[in-house]
């Protein structure tokens, strides 16, 4: 490929294409105007303008966690990329590839502490794999080709910061390709005999099945059928697999069952395929742990494990079902099904409430009954999301969540990031009434753009996992109270749809016209706030 002559802006825009770049989410701002004019001369990437920085990281980190593929966001100098940070953050917590590009203060203002300057490279030190200020034109493709690689291949975040006097300058450079798809990592023979080995010697085998098991789900059935081993699913692994399978037992922690962590108390081998998800309080002291993992740095993350090995799960799992000794042990499948048969009665009783206000339960049920099994399901952080995972029956759809950094105001722009990615899918975010308002502005940018999104509001009025945290550690419950909008209204005069759900009655034919919207749609669902099961502080 020929070099060509192009401004820094357009090298970027070119650049971006080639890697098949759809969007960028930002904020307009002094410093990034020459790459908003560059963006507007070509028809290949969306520029999708927000209302507040924190939408844009948390749209391009949502979108990266859906697709497995690079996404970018922009923002200007000084308070934009300190407002970018909390999305980036998400990221970098949950390893999602993110490319942010940030505009900096002229070249000749650098360190004279000029309006909106500040180190950009020291500011995301902590999140970033890679940063960078860019100070010439010559070295800005290499850096960006850096940039790009990085976030790919090692999984987080990476940044550029670009002068604003440098956009307009010129570059002689050719476009770098996409990185080559990598090869199946194949597992070292010695450990996987090895491996083998400890869970033919196990009586009572458990699996935790994570994200990176979705592309083997029917073999991890057929695995879990041929040892008689119970199925934990972290939350995003957990419509992979059929709930009404008699191996399948939930998921693990606060927001997943006790027969979950009951069995696993009572393991002697825990196998965990593609997780890294370890609550030290729902899992046993002592017991013995198999990791496998495609990515190394995800092995031994948490805890001490007996034994591991490095390798692509499609490659593993179908061998590891091939090599095993299949095993009958009744009596375990027997104490399985009794735990499950039990579990799944009190859930049935939680279900059935029909109080006023709602109980939370009971509108995770039709939630779960009306959503399409192939939706996309975006989470805020607060209490309904162990409601959620505790009640909810998955199909086939998929969940994003900000997994590690649980940063209130997920869910709404999530919910937006996905609908543009996913086009042909249902898309909707659950969220509180705390985290919803955290990014209510942007409801407005999902108008603009036309993204027909539900958005389910459990509200309680109340940040209630808080809350309800200090009154069982007997705390003044100083800061957890809400004075909310009427939710309803904001959705009109923002130009969305709104409902209400006030009691049983209203329930599931709310949410059902809500579904049905060609618009945005807000339905705010009045509901009670009880204390979740162990809940601490």
């Amino acid at each position: 490929m020929s070099n060509e002559i192009r401004t820094v802006a357009k090298h970027l825009v070119d650049q971006l294409i080639a890697w098949e770049c759809k969007r960028i989410y930002g904020v307009i701002g002094d410093a990034n105007l020459y790459l908003l004019d560059e963006l507007a001369k070509q028809d290949q990437i969306q520029y999708m303008g927000c209302r507040h920085e924190t939408t844009a990281g948390l749209m391009a980190s949502a979108e990266a966690k859906l697709t497995g593929k690079l996404s970018v966001c922009t923002a200007t100098s000084g308070p934009g990329i300190m407002l970018l940070l909390n999305g980036l953050a998400d990221a970098a917590s949950d390893h999602a590839p993110v490319l942010a590009i940030t505009g900096q203060v002229e070249r000749r203002k650098l360190g004279t502490g000029t309006k909106q300057e500040i180190d950009q490279q020291r500011l995301l030190d902590p999140l970033a794999l890679y940063t960078s200020m860019v100070s010439d034109p010559e070295a800005f493709p290499i850096q960006l080709n850096q940039a790009m690689r990085i976030a790919k291949a090692q999984g987080g975040v990476t940044h550029l910061s670009v002068p604003k006097d440098l956009w307009e300058e010129k570059v002689e450079s050719s476009l770098f390709p996409p990185p080559p798809v990598s090869p199946r990592l194949l597992p070292n023979e010695q450990e996987f005999t090895s491996i083998l080995e400890r869970i033919n010697q196990a009586q009572r085998p458990i699996l935790l099945l994570g994200r990176g098991s979705q592309q083997t789900k029917e073999d991890v059935l057929h695995l879990a059928d041929k040892i008689k081993a119970p199925m934990i699913a972290t939350m995003p692994a957990k419509s992979y697999l059929p709930h009404d399978h008699p191996l399948f037992v939930g998921g693990l922690g606060q927001a997943g069952s006790e027969v979950a962590t009951e069995l696993l108390q009572m393991s002697d081998l825990c196998m965990i395929l593609g997780a890294t998800w370890w609550p030290e309080d729902y899992v046993p002291a002592q017991i013995p742990t198999i990791q496998i993992d495609v990515t190394e740095i995800n092995i031994g993350k948490s805890h001490p494990h007996v034994a591991s090995l490095i390798g692509d799960l499609n490659d593993v799992v179908p061998k590891m079902v091939q090599r095993l000794q299949t095993k009958e042990n009744h009596n375990w499948y027997h104490l399985i099904q009794q735990k499950k048969a039990a579990w799944d009665q009190r859930v049935q009783e939680e279900v059935k409430q029909t109080t006023t206000p709602l109980a939370p339960q009971r509108v995770m049920e039709a939630l779960s009954q009306a959503i399409d099994s192939e939706a996309v399901i975006c989470l805020d952080v607060g209490d309904h999301t162990v409601w959620f995972e505790r009640i909810f029956q998955f199909k086939s759809q998929d969940v994003l969540i900000s997994g590690r950094w649980r940063t209130l105001g997920f869910g709404l722009p999530a919910a937006m990031a996905a609908k543009c990615t996913a086009t042909d899918r249902q898309v909707v975010a659950i969220v509180g009434d705390g985290g919803f308002a955290t990014t209510m502005v942007d409801l407005i940018t999902a108008v603009k753009y036309q993204i027909p999104i539900t958005v389910f509001i459990m509200n309680n009025g109340s940040y209630s996992m808080e809350k309800n945290r200090m009154k069982v550690a007997g705390l003044h419950e100083l800061g957890s109270d809400l004075l909310n909008p009427d939710w309803v209204a904001l959705a009109h005069s923002f130009g969305a749809d709104g409902f209400r759900v006030e009691n049983e009655e209203q329930l599931v034919e709310t949410i059902q016209k809500a579904l049905r919207s060609p618009k945005v749609a807000i339905v705010d669902i009045i509901c009670d706030d009880p204390i979740i099961p162990h809940t601490h502080i």
